[in-house]
């Protein structure tokens, strides 16, 4: 049987779809989220995303379950997430290696083209480290004895790509020496290891390396970041060091999959944007070492940022000849 839809049917449906869209978001979330964690437990991500999952979840009126999915840089989470329906209720916690490790390593996905901005969280200071019992004392006397002798000092290296991996390669070439990387899964298991005084050198976010510092374990150098980290303040930033091509961001933001419906995408932003501004959630994103924003960037502004970034390091990685291995 054929059905014949008159014109003025046809009129009405249209007029009918811009009042059915925001029921999109007056539903969404009819389900638990997922929020997949590309690194390990127990690392700075990981972190970062428990500091306001509860409170996200009040807001939205579902539980979010975090997932934990490592492996590759990061790269095994981002998988995940760009593999997903774009209906809003599968998220990741990307950090700067799920933005990198996709330029070193064939991923199959672009890794902003792919994904959806949905927050900014917070961005944080890293601090470049040794083991206390090293003699030394600065950026300076680092690269000396790494000269010295040649390929004997190593460093934690949590992955192709990852922060830990660019930001000391950055260093080599800045100051001309050069350490021996050693592979961990994230950053956790590498820090046992440097404790127990099998690592030299680290690169750590200021919240998972302070403690560690204030025992006497560690001695911080220099520190990463557009500005002095609040858990070092009489620690210098790279830049002040005259080490200003080496210093970068280190940031945190919320994804989703590329073709997020409007209203759902806005729905998540004003619940990020209302929880972000709790002072309580402030106070735990501080306490893991990180600085939330002053103020909160639309997603549109977060998705541009992260192209910048992917250009930035498309050219650095080039002219520093990084590679994955």
């Amino acid at each position: 049987m054929t059905t014949v839809f008159s014109r003025r049917t046809l009129l009405t449906a249209a007029a009918l779809l811009p009042l059915a869209r925001p029921a999109i978001g007056q539903t969404f979330p009819n389900r638990p989220i997922r929020f997949i964690c590309p690194y390990p437990a127990g690392g700075i991500v990981d972190l970062v995303m428990r500091t306001h999952t509860d409170e996200l979840a009040a807001e939205l009126g579902q539980p979010i379950v975090i997932d934990i999915r490592t492996g590759a840089s990061g790269l095994i989470g981002s998988q995940q997430l760009v593999q997903s329906a774009p209906d809003g209720h599968t998220w990741l916690m990307a950090a700067l290696g799920n933005l990198v490790a996709p330029i070193l390593t064939p991923s199959g996905f672009h890794p902003v083209e792919s994904i959806q901005a949905l927050s900014f969280v917070a961005h944080s200071v890293s601090a470049v480290v040794v083991r206390s019992d090293l003699p030394i004392a600065n950026m300076r006397e680092l690269a000396a004895q790494a000269k010295a002798q040649p390929g004997k000092l190593n460093y934690l290296r949590a992955g192709a790509g990852t922060f830990s991996h660019i930001s000391m390669e950055l260093l080599q070439r800045e100051l001309g020496f050069q350490v021996t990387a050693v592979d961990y899964r994230g950053l956790p298991p590498g820090i046992i290891d440097m404790l127990a005084g099998r690592l030299d050198v680290a690169v750590l976010s200021t919240g998972l390396a302070k403690p560690h510092v204030m025992e006497g374990k560690l001695r911080a150098l220099g520190t990463i970041g557009a500005v002095r980290s609040p858990d070092f303040p009489d620690v210098p930033t790279l830049t002040e060091l005259g080490l200003s091509t080496a210093n970068m961001d280190s940031w945190y933001i919320a994804m989703a999959p590329r073709g997020l419906p409007e209203p759902v995408l806005a729905r998540v932003h004003a619940a990020y944007t209302k929880v972000l501004s709790m002072p309580s959630v402030q106070e735990k994103l501080r306490g893991v070492g990180t600085i939330p924003a002053a103020k909160l960037p639309s997603a549109a502004e977060v998705q541009a940022m992260l192209a910048r970034e992917h250009a930035k390091f498309e050219r650095l990685i080039r002219e520093a000849n990084i590679r994955a291995g």
